[in-house]
């Protein structure tokens, strides 16, 4: 009687449903990179430390680099927030202001999550990344380009 005692406090003592942590998103960790002979796009993600993880992207095209990009996801009292900028090779930013974009982790479930815009942007409006497989990564951009909604899809291969 007793176990059964503990096993129904254990249950209802349990959350309905667990928040996701920064651990949670350790299926970005690694080197990533997609695109064709045209545009490779790559991204390099490090391991959860620290309540945050970071990662460095580059597309290159013609033998240029095309767009830089620094992103960080933090553990924060709201939940796990993205927070990311562009730059040109020569490190000017392409958003206005010193201010970087700002996400919110909207949707998660097992290796899929997404993040939307906390405020709503005026470019980008949420990026979904997912694994296909344990070597294949996918993301969705859907953002505003000319005050229409558009975006875009990547698909990466894990670099080893």
């Amino acid at each position: 009687m007793r176990l059964l005692a503990i096993l129904f406090t254990s249950i209802f003592a349990m959350p309905a449903h667990a928040e996701p942590t920064i651990d949670d998103l350790s299926f970005l960790t690694g080197h990533w990179r997609g695109g064709d002979e045209n545009f490779t796009f790559e991204e390099t993600w490090s391991a959860p430390a620290g309540g945050v993880m970071t990662a460095m992207a580059r597309g290159v095209s013609d033998g240029e680099a095309r767009v830089l990009e620094y992103i960080i996801v933090s553990a924060e009292a709201d939940g796990l927030v993205m927070r990311f900028k562009h730059f040109n090779a020569d490190f000017s930013s392409w958003e206005e202001g010193a201010e970087p974009l700002t996400l919110l982790l909207s949707e998660f479930e097992g290796t899929d999550a997404t993040f939307t815009a906390d405020p709503p942007s005026h470019t980008v409006t949420s990026i979904r990344y997912w694994l296909a497989d344990e070597d294949t990564l996918h993301v969705d951009v859907k953002q505003i380009e000319d005050g229409e909604p558009g975006g875009f899809s990547l698909v990466f291969d894990r670099m080893h």
